[in-house]
C-alpha cells in the first residue's frame, strides 16, 4: 500500500513544476531508535550514508531508492517468496 500512495503522489506531482516524490526504502540505520538492537553488522548503515544516498537519488530524479544499495536485490528476492512461506521463516 505505501508504494501505491507514493505512486499516486508522483503522478499528481508530475503536473506541478518543482515537486519530486521520492520513495525511500532504508535498511537498518544506526540511530537512537535502533540503539537497543544488539546485533549490528554489515547490513547496517550510518545516518550520514543514508542521507548521502537520498541526496544522490534526488539529484538523479529517481522514483524509488533502496539504501544502502545492496538492499535492492535482497528485497527483490524477498518479494518473490510466497507469503505463507515467508511467515514460517525465522528471520
Amino acid at each position: 500500500m505505501p508504494d501505491a500512495i507514493s505512486e499516486l503522489l508522483r503522478c499528481i506531482a508530475r503536473s506541478r513544476q518543482g515537486i519530486q516524490v521520492l520513495t525511500i526504502k532504508p535498511g537498518f540505520v544506526d540511530t537512537p531508535m535502533t540503539a537497543g538492537i544488539a546485533r549490528k553488522g554489515l547490513l547496517w548503515a550510518s545516518p550520514q550514508r543514508i542521507a548521502g544516498g537520498i541526496v544522490r537519488a534526488l539529484q538523479r530524479r529517481r522514483d524509488i531508492v533502496y539504501l544502502p544499495w545492496f538492499w535492492h536485490p535482497i528485497m527483490r528476492i524477498i518479494q518473490h517468496i510466497p507469503e505463507r512461506m515467508f511467515k514460517r521463516m525465522s528471520l
